[in-house]
């Protein structure tokens, strides 16, 4: 069986821009070195989660790694676990992202650019300004993000109060799916989804007020806590390796993708910002494992910033300085590549969105042209049928 490279590209699909031409930028993009991938591929489009469903990141590494994308941990426990936490089952976790209201209304959503020492400062002024009913825990992880715990038994049944994120029940399962919004709207109270879950809605609430006041008051840049997708227990996950029969390494920074790793079995390696360095940690991590997943985030903070642009400049830097070394570093015939999205970010947009998203796997297939969403065969696959595809071509 051949090595993998499982190459995820963060919100590099997406729709087509006026200010690209009316491209989109994977196809505005000029990439060789992906090109020449996909010139030796097979290929298709993928829903990631499922038609018209606009995935989030924790659901969308699940699925495409082979697991239902609806029967897994929340974000909040995913990525307070992926950021050393030691989550305890029963304890309510959920993601926050630190942005600023104005006279009652939500301006920002996240703020681009918030330094370790500025989220720590945030960090330590909830936890000593804040006084709840039950004990929590607050910590900043990286730029605007962060998450809550509440170190109580309570339920998790309660709404978002991040208004990019709609969560809703598909069956039996709490579900949030991204939705485009606006500066400006107004601010969400957490509500309950069911009796029991009236309590935390409550200290949810309660949090927002309390944690707003004594940022306001500190004068920071951010002054509001959003939350988002609450948990209060771990499924049971299978293990990657016995799931897959492969064992894989994982370089990502992410606390999302570090939480999916940690709860997978994954060997976790630390990625470098300088991509010639990546391409040599990913060839060197494939030496001790089947398969080395390395997700590359760049794409996706453009496309949340609406910045077309930006996000064509990005992708071309990743074929230059990334996939270009990697493919010097190695002999194609001893290696599968994948190279795919996790979801959509069209710039356009400015937000996650449920458009299908391009893969290529090679396998020596003859394709021609430039690899987006309009060139390759318009074959669907779910993303949990993914991974098991790139196996199946690896063993061929």
């Amino acid at each position: 069986m051949k090595k993998i490279l499982y190459v995820i590209l963060d919100g590099a699909a997406g729709r087509p821009c006026k200010t690209l031409g009316g491209k989109t930028s994977l196809e505005a993009a000029k990439t060789p070195f992906i090109d020449s991938l996909f010139q030796q591929s097979v290929n298709g489009l993928m829903h990631v989660v499922g038609p018209n469903i606009a995935p989030q990141s924790d659901v969308a590494a699940f699925a495409t790694m082979g697991y239902s994308p609806f029967n897994v941990p929340s974000r909040g426990i995913i990525e307070a676990i992926g950021s050393g936490y030691d989550y305890k089952e029963g304890e309510v976790a959920m993601r926050c992202n630190l942005g600023v209201v104005k006279k009652g209304k939500l301006v920002k959503i996240r703020l681009a650019h918030l330094s370790k020492d500025e989220g720590l400062e945030v960090e330590r002024l909830i936890n000593e300004g804040v006084s709840l009913d039950v004990p929590f825990t607050f910590k900043h992880t990286i730029g605007y993000r962060g998450f809550l715990v509440l170190h109580d038994q309570l339920s998790d049944k309660v709404t978002n109060t991040h208004p990019g994120y709609i969560r809703e029940r598909l069956g039996t399962e709490l579900v949030s799916f991204a939705q485009n919004i606006k500066q400006g709207v107004e601010l969400k109270k957490c509500k309950a989804l069911a009796p029991e879950a009236v309590k935390t809605a409550e200290v949810i609430n309660d949090f927002t007020n309390q944690s707003n006041e004594v940022l306001t008051n500190a004068g920071l840049k951010t002054n509001y806590v959003l939350i988002r997708d609450p948990g209060n227990s771990l499924p049971f996950l299978k293990p990657f390796k016995d799931l897959h029969g492969v064992s894989m390494a994982l370089l990502a920074e992410m606390p999302v993708e570090l939480g999916v790793a940690k709860l997978l079995g994954l060997t976790v390696i630390k990625p470098s910002d300088d991509f010639g360095e990546l391409a040599k940690k990913v060839v060197k991590a494939s030496k001790d494992h089947g398969a080395v997943y390395v997700h590359i985030k760049g794409p996706d903070k453009y496309g949340h910033l609406g910045d077309a642009n930006g996000k064509v400049r990005e992708i071309e830097r990743i074929d230059k300085e990334f996939i270009k070394p990697l493919l010097e570093l190695i002999n194609l015939k001893d290696y599968t590549i994948c190279v795919t999205s996790d979801h959509a970010t069209p710039a356009c947009f400015g937000s996650h969105s449920s458009d299908p998203v391009p893969y290529l796997i090679t396998n020596g297939e003859k394709s021609k042209g430039h690899f987006y969403e309009g060139s390759v065969k318009k074959d669907y696959i779910e993303g949990k049928e993914l991974f098991s595809k790139i196996i199946s071509v690896a063993k061929s």
